[in-house]
């Protein structure tokens, strides 16, 4: 039976069921718009490489995740889910994340026959030892390409400077080595595993009749038999509090010096609140002091000593990662300059109301845009358990003096850096940044 959850504030209903297999179902619905978005997620991402079933521990190979994404498409000999859903002229993908796997579809019409065949070439296995090995050589590719991708190189450079063990450290596609040596066996091991709908949720955002799209899933999944599903018990490297690494200095094919500082905090240093809460506040105050309209970006870029200014902030796992990136001309300055206005934030009731009203606005703002209400509510999955329905209500919420205690919170030394130089440019020292 379909349950209603009413998203707080707005005029936005999600239709929500889990049916009797396990397999759980988002539908938000939209009139606005002329198509619609399904993704069908596995809680299984590239970090999950150790698990334990019945006392039984095993450990996969790095990487695998994404291999098994990239298998999946197969549906039988010379046979692929992307021959089907072009037939129907609709748009198929995948991805893979730490945290879990997707696959989608978008589509304007048939949707019983978009969302059925979603469901059946990702439940229905197909692996063989020569399927595998085609496959090896693609995303052999795949890695050795993001081997050269400065981006990729920089990101996972630091995630290696900033963690010890924890698997977000490694890439989502494995290493040469890894992919070499995922066997059929590893595959149908992870396959059996964790591809169970009681470890699916399916999401659907678009125009679309929830009634009838109930009726046609809860159709789809009778027709079929799963074996009882074990839960896997996913075993977590334990991670140090320290910043594995205080500073690298490394090569790319870029054209200006990269700089990527992270601080590495663990998450209980700010209280009670709500990872929603604390996420919200660290990123307006990392807006405030680091920012578009903030008085060190725009003094930055007046005097030419920065191209570029951002920030992020996520929570992985027990800690919050902070990080501050430029593109400069003078990474060992502007390394000194970031880490002392990190040291003496600041945020004002006037800016802290700026920002909510922007968050709010952007959140409105989104409401249309199906992909984005889909990821919202994998997000929200993914990260809090369910969905958030008082987003509005937390971020009205927000106040100034939670904001200056979070500040004092998030105070620490415990931070590390990649500068990432043009191939063509002698390497900087490094000595007095560390």
């Amino acid at each position: 039976m379909l349950k209603k959850i009413k998203i707080n504030k707005y005029n936005e209903t999600v239709y929500y069921e889990k049916l009797d297999n396990g397999l759980e179902v988002y539908m938000w619905p939209n009139e606005n718009v002329n198509s619609y978005y399904a993704t069908l997620s596995v809680k299984y991402g590239s970090v999950d490489t150790n698990f334990k079933i019945k006392n039984k521990t095993y450990e996969v190979s790095k990487g695998i995740a994404h291999f098994l994404e990239h298998v999946k498409f197969n549906e039988g000999p010379n046979k692929t889910a992307h021959e089907y859903f072009n037939k129907l002229g609709s748009s198929i993908n995948a991805f893979t994340t730490f945290d879990y796997t997707s696959y989608e579809v978008t589509a304007s019409n048939k949707i019983k026959e978009n969302i059925t065949h979603l469901l059946d070439y990702v439940q229905r296995p197909y692996f063989t030892k020569e399927l595998i090995e085609k496959e090896r050589k693609i995303i052999l590719s795949e890695v050795k390409i993001g081997k050269n991708n400065p981006y990729q190189v920089l990101y996972y450079t630091l995630n290696g400077t900033v963690f010890s063990n924890d698997n977000h450290r490694n890439y989502v596609t494995g290493d040469i080595d890894d992919v070499k040596n995922i066997s059929l066996d590893e595959i149908n091991l992870v396959y059996n595993t964790f591809y169970h709908p009681s470890n699916m949720f399916l999401t659907i955002t678009g125009n679309f009749d929830p009634e009838y799209l109930s009726v046609v899933i809860k159709e789809n999944q009778n027709k079929k038999e799963f074996p009882k599903y074990l839960e896997p018990e996913k075993i977590k490297q334990k991670e140090p509090e320290r910043v594995a690494v205080r500073g690298i200095d490394i090569g790319g094919n870029i054209a200006l010096p990269k700089l990527k500082l992270a601080y590495k905090i663990k998450k209980d240093k700010l209280g009670n609140l709500s990872d929603l809460e604390k996420l919200l506040y660290v990123r307006i105050i990392l807006n405030a002091n680091f920012g578009t309209t903030s008085e060190l970006k725009e003094k930055l870029l007046e005097s030419n000593l920065v191209t570029k200014l951002g920030t992020m902030a996520t929570i992985v796992g027990e800690y919050l990662e902070i990080v501050i990136s430029a593109e400069t001309m003078y990474p060992n300055e502007i390394t000194k300059i970031l880490q002392e206005t990190y040291s003496n934030m600041d945020i004002t009731k006037k800016r802290l109301e700026r920002r909510i009203r922007c968050n709010i606005a952007d959140f409105i703002y989104g409401l249309d845009d199906i992909e984005y209400t889909n990821t919202v509510i994998q997000d929200n999955i993914i990260m809090y358990g369910k969905i958030i329905t008082n987003t509005y209500d937390v971020i009205k919420n927000l106040n100034v003096e939670t904001a200056l205690k979070v500040i004092k919170d998030i105070q620490t030394e415990n931070n590390c850096f990649v500068i990432m130089h043009p191939l063509k440019e002698e390497k900087q020292p490094l000595e007095d940044l560390m």
